[in-house]
């Protein structure tokens, strides 16, 4: 049969209509009219989505409506303007809002790491099939995308500054709310005003007796920030500083992608990845820490060591070493990456060789000042009365299967999860497998022990992890063939975006909300404090310490490292003593006197003090 033609001799308008506007990319504007109106619907909606009961809320008829004109003005701007990019990227446009509703107002509060893990697993499922499609012939067509001289500084710098305010706003609220503890948040805030004021960096609350941190943990590092909290001496620069050390992160991160000669689209895309890392952002709302000032260190090494600049590499291996004795296992691992990956056996040698003379000498410094390495955080790994290193190694070696039970826990594949899925799992997609030998440190200091917190992304030790699983998805980037390597970059954006929607912002929102509503009990709180001279014996509340950090005699009750003593003054909650929390109504007895009342802040004066 001859096909039909129209007066011209050309196709029937239906034939044009296909031909500009295939099948598939119909039914791409019909799901994008859903996303969008189900966008619509969650903002305007305040059920839950995950309550049956949300269905009464939803006015189907206007979702219709709402998905039919979407779809209408999706297809006919294609047609009409000739253009097929605009379905694939208004696609990919609402499913990232829509998949970001889903996160935000499906998170659980308190319970991030556990339960919003599924629902990010669901809307990935989902957009792995959406990114597949876009990404098959280059739909966007990405690989032809120019974009103008210095855009990606330009988007550097603003991502940047955007990722500093944010990340800043929502910890000094938290802080400002009296929601930030001794630890991990008045140790440092004490320490780092001793070390502007004394040049050690002591502490009284740590372990309730006056002691070098170094006795806990051997970070020099805190002496190159001490310039940046001298010029404003107050606990809210320290969260500062972190948020902007840990943007600034995104400098090495173009720099990187430039060496790797990546397009200027997906040199942008990469930022964009890095400063959307989940657990990046999320993490800084839990106090200050020395392992979040990682991530920037070691993207830096890594920049030097792909632009062969091998000086700044060891100046930046050096500083990676100073974060924190147990940091030498990510300079360990960047070493056997320059071993084995790169075949740069001297330079590769020569930094695992310092990388593990450092960790011996930093191990000898922090048991002369303290009780030495924890270990403790390996002892699933030791029999009793074993401890060290070697009861660990003997136990792997002996028992391998135990080793693996060990790792691959509920939680801890979900915490895999956490890191790989906003990454499209892009490091295992590289050729050369020796690349993998960058996730040692995720092995060994999130995976191998049961301390509970060092596989949950609200705290700090995802820091070092994230920077080099982002370097690795930057290096599996440049290496792929076109499509694969534009459906991981839309993957890994696309995902890194969402999943943040469910764990930095809604924290900072809740955050943000408490230090609003919280207002006026926190002025109560700081005035009573301020009133307190600061040469005075005090023992007081976790949640008051950070806010007596020029308090030199300073104390925490409960003491979790010993017998309590009674101090001249004790600072607590009204609550806390008529609840007897942690025996605080029978460690007081008849021995203290309320002298001053602030709201539920109660000072006590010790009746035989002076």
């Amino acid at each position: 049969m001859s096909k039909k033609k129209g007066a011209s001799g050309g196709l029937m308008p239906g034939g044009n209509f296909l031909k500009l506007v295939p099948l598939d990319y119909i039914f791409a504007a019909l799901c994008t009219g859903f996303c969008f109106s189900s966008f619509i619907t969650l903002l305007t909606t305040n059920a839950t989505y995950t309550d049956i009961n949300f269905v009464a809320s939803v006015n189907l008829p206007l979702v219709i409506i709402t998905t039919v004109i979407i779809f209408a003005v999706c297809v006919a701007t294609a047609f009409l303007t000739k253009c097929k990019e605009i379905i694939p990227g208004a696609l990919l446009v609402s499913a990232v809002l829509f998949g970001s509703a889903l996160a935000y107002k499906g998170s659980y509060l308190g319970e991030e790491s556990a339960k919003n893990i599924f629902m990010n697993i669901g809307i990935g499922f989902i957009m792995f099939f959406i990114i597949v499609w876009i990404g098959k012939g280059d739909k966007l067509n990405i690989n032809d995308i120019k974009l103008p001289k210095n855009s990606e500084w330009i988007t550097a710098g603003v991502l940047l500054l955007l990722f500093t305010i944010l990340v800043s706003v929502a910890s000094i609220a938290r802080y400002n709310a009296y929601m930030a503890s001794n630890f991990d948040f008045g140790i440092f805030t004490q320490m780092f005003e001793n070390m502007r004021t004394t040049g050690l960096a002591d502490t009284t609350v740590e372990r309730n007796v006056l002691m070098s941190h170094f006795g806990v943990h051997f970070s020099p590092f805190y002496y190159v920030l001490l310039p940046f909290y001298a010029i404003c001496p107050r606990p809210e620069t320290l969260l500062v500083i972190q948020a902007a050390f840990v943007s600034l992160g995104i400098i090495p991160v173009v720099l990187i992608c430039k060496q790797l000669k990546l397009t200027k689209s997906v040199t942008v895309a990469c930022s964009l990845i890095y400063i959307f890392f989940p657990t990046l952002a999320n993490g800084c709302l839990y106090d200050f820490h020395e392992n979040k000032f990682l991530t920037v260190l070691i993207m830096w090494a890594l920049y030097f060591i792909v632009s062969k600049k091998w000086i700044g590499t060891l100046v930046l291996c050096a500083l990676v070493l100073t974060v924190k004795e147990d940091a030498a296992i990510y300079v360990m691992a960047i070493a056997l990456y320059i071993l084995a990956y790169r075949k740069e056996y001297i330079l590769g040698g020569g930094i695992l060789i310092g990388a593990v003379i450092y960790f011996a000498i930093a191990t000898v410094i922090v048991g002369n000042l303290g009780d030495g390495v924890m270990t403790t955080r390996l002892s699933n790994y030791m029999l009793e009365g074993e401890d060290g290193f070697s009861a660990v190694v003997k136990t792997i070696v002996s028992d391998f299967g135990y080793f693996v039970s060990q790792i691959f826990t509920s939680d801890k594949i979900m915490f895999m999860v956490w890191m790989l899925l906003p990454v499209a799992f892009a490091p295992f997609f590289s050729e050369k497998k020796s690349l993998l030998l960058l996730l040692i440190p995720m092995l060994v200091v999130d995976l191998m022990s049961n301390w509970q917190y060092q596989y949950d992304v609200k705290f700090q030790y995802t820091y070092g992890v994230a920077g080099l699983i982002v370097f690795m998805t930057i290096l599996v980037i440049s290496q792929a063939k076109p499509e694969l390597r534009n459906k991981i970059l839309l993957f890994s954006l696309s995902m890194s975006i969402i999943m943040s929607f469910s764990l930095f912002f809604p924290r900072s929102a809740y955050y943000n909300s408490c230090a609003e509503k919280n207002t006026q009990v926190a002025e109560q709180y700081n005035s009573l404090i301020a009133e307190i001279p600061t040469d005075v014996e005090i023992t007081a509340d976790g949640m008051y310490i950070p806010h007596m950090y020029q308090f030199k005699k300073l104390y925490q009750y409960p003491n979790y490292y010993s017998e309590s003593k009674k101090t001249d003054y004790l600072l607590v909650s009204q609550s806390a003593v008529s609840q007897n929390s942690s025996n605080l109504a029978t460690f007081m007895g008849d021995d203290y006197q309320l002298v001053k009342q602030s709201g539920p802040m109660c000072l006590y004066k010790l009746k035989t003090a002076k």
